[in-house]
């Protein structure tokens, strides 16, 4: 079930943040993806009760594959960093879910972990 609900979640993701880069502007990717992607596949993997991890890794790998794909020269580094990301912030809400009791609690650890992931490759992206 994991590997289902990583699968739909990016594919879902890749839309909602097509459409959100399309309206907001590229502000999203530093704010409001993470917190979207980190709900999405955490707690449908939750509520269905799922591995939590693997529901994360599945994502990563997904976007891994887009990434490499659509940047041959770039992608594979960027595709790496997708799947080591995407695997830690799963360990980030897992762990802290199993310490709490609290997905909740999980959920917003993963995502200050990706807000943070975010904003500083994107700061050092741009000092290249």
């Amino acid at each position: 079930m994991a590997y289902v609900i990583g699968c739909l979640m990016a594919a879902l993701s890749f839309l909602i943040n097509r459409a959100l880069l399309l309206y907001i502007g590229p502000v999203v990717v530093v704010g409001l993806s993470p917190i979207m992607e980190e709900t999405a596949k955490t707690l449908l993997a939750y509520w269905l009760k799922a591995d939590i991890l693997v529901t994360h890794i599945t994502f990563g790998i997904i976007e891994a594959v887009y990434d490499w794909h659509h940047s041959r020269k770039s992608g594979l580094t960027a595709g790496f960093m997708s799947i080591l990301g995407h695997s830690f912030f799963g360990a980030v809400t897992t762990g802290i879910l199993l310490l709490s009791g609290n997905i909740f609690l999980g959920l917003v650890a993963g995502m200050a972990v990706h807000l943070a992931w975010n904003a500083t490759v994107i700061r050092l992206i741009s000092s290249k």
